[in-house]
């Protein structure tokens, strides 16, 4: 009885075993340095997703479909049906403004992250892994990303009505700002900044950020 079940056990370790090598050989370095990148990005947008439910807890109860931001998340993370997918990635963009229409009474949060993701997704293909024979990346795609994301940041530090702030971000706790909001940010712009300029190498391609420290006013379409 012991050998038939050591033999069993073997056999089930050798077939893993099979199994991770021919997933490893199935992808190229630059297929894992991908799947870093976006579970990276996927990382900061959750964490911005609860920082600013926490800081403007108002919004999460002007939500007409989630009554908790763990359902938000799921609801932003799903996976997306490519047979309805805008492929002009205009929606993202639609999600986006909403949110910071003045006139706007609802979740502002939830637009505003839900297109902030959607862009980062379209960025990645709406893929996690990663294979040899995926389309690869583009890197425009990915450097487009990253401009929209100052122009979020930004429209979150400009964007009023009757004075205050549509959504706070960075605040003032006892005498120290809390810049915990900026350095997430920066994280994501640098994540898929690294990303962009990885293709581009692969490709051939020379991809710069186009006037380099001026924030754009207006998102740039991440479609398919």
């Amino acid at each position: 009885m012991k050998k038939i079940i050591t033999l069993l056990v073997l056999t089930m370790f050798l077939t893993s075993c099979q199994k991770n090598i021919f997933t490893n050989i199935t992808k190229t370095d630059i297929d894992i340095v991908s799947e870093i990148h976006a579970v990276n990005a996927k990382e900061c947008v959750e964490e911005l997703i609860i920082k600013l439910y926490k800081l403007n807890p108002i919004y999460i109860k002007k939500n007409e479909k989630f009554n908790k931001v763990s359902e938000v998340i799921i609801d932003i993370f799903k996976k997306v049906d490519m047979n309805k997918i805008d492929k002009s990635g205009q929606t993202n963009i639609n999600y986006i403004l909403k949110g910071f229409d003045k006139n706007f009474e609802g979740d502002r949060i939830y637009f505003i992250s839900k297109g902030l993701f959607g862009m980062i997704d379209a960025s990645y293909n709406y893929k996690n892994k990663f294979y040899l024979t995926d389309t690869k990346l583009n890197s425009v795609k990915l450097m487009n990303t990253a401009k929209n994301t100052e122009t979020l940041v930004w429209r979150l530090s400009n964007t009023k009505k009757d004075g205050e702030l549509l959504i706070k971000t960075n605040n003032i706790e006892g005498e120290k700002n809390n810049l915990s909001f900026e350095r997430l940010f920066g994280k994501l712009i640098n994540n898929q900044e690294n990303m962009s300029r990885i293709i581009s190498s692969q490709q051939g391609r020379i991809v710069q950020k186009a006037a380099k420290r001026i924030v754009s006013t207006i998102f740039l379409p991440i479609g398919f």
